[in-house]
């Protein structure tokens, strides 16, 4: 007859081997999700909209205050450079000219009247018929009358000047984009009474994240595509970064030049951009999970021998969730995504994702 165990020791067995098992576990440490260090090509862009416009667009306003007689150019018509585009009521001004010009006539008149006298006065004077005295209060008379004749003319000229600031004109050759008074409206000096495009090429001008500044540059191409045209995409280049960034909105404002601009295109036309930063073959890519401190001292917990090791890395380009390291890994080494904080040397279970495509 056989010899059994005794059920306490099979009891006394079966937690020796739990035990065991549970400790190995420990050892081995937990399992962690990791990533591989991939060579993949990798193409980094900026998304930005923005709209159609002149290279040259402004804002003509009046220097003086009236209402609006009339709007003879319609939005969106051409001109040629001194076309009157806004007509402003100048009755008042017309009037002045007037008065003006009669007290010239009558200063003119003055002038030639002068003018006679002192021809019989130097006559006479060298008739010896009348003294010094007389022929210089004369000449006296005649310089006085021309005095009078110049401030006239002075005041005709201050008056057609003045009256001419009533007529708001294309300051060159180009089109209406806006006219933001009508017929009627109290246009007080200084505030915007037209948008004027200049004659030329069509650019883009896009708003642009701040956070890129440093990567844009003059020159780099971009696809554009308009909303209103979805399926037609073209082409552009960067052609003037702003001078400064608007630290309200933290937006930078890029201008794109285009060297075959689609026929469909109109001016203030919406657009969506896609700017090229940068392109690399063959760069070595993790997911962007993968790096800590990313903004200021970039760190992976890299894989060795199942502990981690702290590694610092220098990073580059970055497209769709992937970061190019530069240096500090290498193709093959294995890196944590897991957002849980660990130690150096602690050991892991590594649990490999499958790699995707960067671009």
């Amino acid at each position: 007859m056989q010899n059994r165990l005794p059920w306490w020791l099979w009891l006394v067995l079966l937690v020796i081997v739990l035990a065991a098992g549970l400790g190995w576990r420990v050892w081995q440490g937990p399992k962690v999700a990791v990533s591989q260090v991939v060579a993949q090509d990798i193409t980094q862009t900026l998304l930005a909209s923005g709209r159609v416009t002149a290279q040259i667009e402004s804002t003509l306003g009046s220097t003086l205050t009236a209402r609006v007689a009339a709007t003879p150019i319609a939005e969106g018509s051409e001109v040629s450079a001194g076309t009157a585009l806004l007509q402003l009521d100048d009755s008042e001004a017309q009037a002045e000219v007037a008065r003006n010009q009669a007290n010239l006539a009558e200063a003119a008149a003055t002038l030639a009247e002068a003018n006679s006298q002192h021809h019989r006065q130097q006559q006479l004077a060298r008739a010896g018929f009348i003294s010094a005295a007389a022929l210089d209060q004369s000449q006296k008379s005649l310089q006085l009358a021309q005095t009078r004749l110049a401030a006239a003319e002075a005041q005709v000229a201050l008056a057609e000047r003045k009256l001419a600031q009533y007529v708001i004109r294309a300051p060159q050759a180009g089109r209406v984009v806006k006219r933001l008074v009508e017929q009627g409206d109290l246009l007080t000096a200084g505030k915007a009474a037209l948008t004027f495009a200049a004659a030329g090429p069509l650019e883009l001008r896009v708003d642009a994240d701040e956070r890129y500044l440093a990567r844009l540059r003059v020159g780099q191409a971009a696809r554009v595509v308009a909303d209103a045209f979805p399926d037609q995409p073209f082409d552009a280049t960067v052609r003037e970064l702003a001078t400064q960034v608007d630290r309200e909105r933290g937006i930078l404002e890029v201008k794109l030049a285009l060297p075959q601009p689609p026929v469909f295109l109109k001016h203030d036309m919406t657009v969506s951009t896609e700017i090229i930063l940068g392109q690399r073959q063959q760069a070595l890519l993790l997911p962007q999970e993968t790096i800590r401190d990313s903004a200021t001292a970039p760190w992976v917990w890299r894989v060795e021998q199942n502990q981690l090791q702290k590694t610092s890395v220098k990073i580059g380009l970055s497209s769709r969730g992937w970061v190019e390291i530069i240096s500090g890994l290498k193709a093959g080494d294995w890196v944590v995504n897991s957002p849980l904080i660990f130690e150096a040397g602690q050991r892991i279970r590594a649990e490999p994702l499958s790699a995707t495509k960067a671009n």
